[in-house]
């Protein structure tokens, strides 16, 4: 049974510059873990684990979402955190261009699981999870940082394809494999 999402990649360039944040981020002294950079991506539904026998399902419902969806650039700027800055759970990075994008596949990909039983999820915010915060040791420090990089630009990355993934949690932080590979159209 694999523990599985449905998710847009995102290109080297981009990721390395979500990488520079990162390591400024460290001097913050906060107590989080960061996501390991090849794992970042924009998490379009987390799934949970699902039976190996409804992953075949769950890959022709990925292909209705995307049916009629555009390739297009999403932008990344700024960083905030889930739920607030009082309460710092998961450090973000935001998308600007390209959300409206996003919100429709989402959408799309929300309306075909439902119809193979997965349930709705509530507010659906298109972001990049950077880390995710363990306690709150340096707690202002942090939340300052977030506050001076909320408007920090970090480029734009093309979005050609929405992939059905696969994570195994190991001590060294999850590794992801593409189950299923949907490419947009030109």
């Amino acid at each position: 049974m694999p523990r599985a999402f449905i998710a847009i990649d995102i290109d080297e360039q981009l990721r390395k510059k979500l990488v520079d944040i990162q390591s400024q981020l460290k001097d913050t002294g906060g107590d989080f873990k960061l996501v390991e950079p090849q794992n970042i991506h924009v998490t379009l539904k987390f799934l949970g684990e699902i039976p190996d026998k409804k992953v075949e399902e769950v890959s022709e419902g990925l292909k209705r979402a995307a049916k009629g969806s555009k390739k297009f650039n999403l932008e990344v700027r700024g960083i905030g955190a889930f739920p607030n800055l009082n309460y710092v759970r998961v450090i973000w990075a935001g998308i600007e261009k390209g959300k409206e994008e996003i919100l429709l596949l989402q959408k799309k990909v929300e309306q075909e699981l439902q119809k193979i039983g997965f349930r709705p999820e509530g507010d659906f915010v298109p972001h990049l999870t950077i880390a995710r915060v363990k306690s709150a040791r340096n707690k202002e420090k942090l939340a300052s940082f977030i506050r001076e990089k909320s408007a920090v630009g970090f480029g734009t990355s093309p979005v050609s394809a929405v992939e059905l993934k696969k994570s195994v949690l190991t001590p060294k932080g999850p590794i992801y494999s593409t189950l299923t590979r949907v490419e947009l159209e030109d």
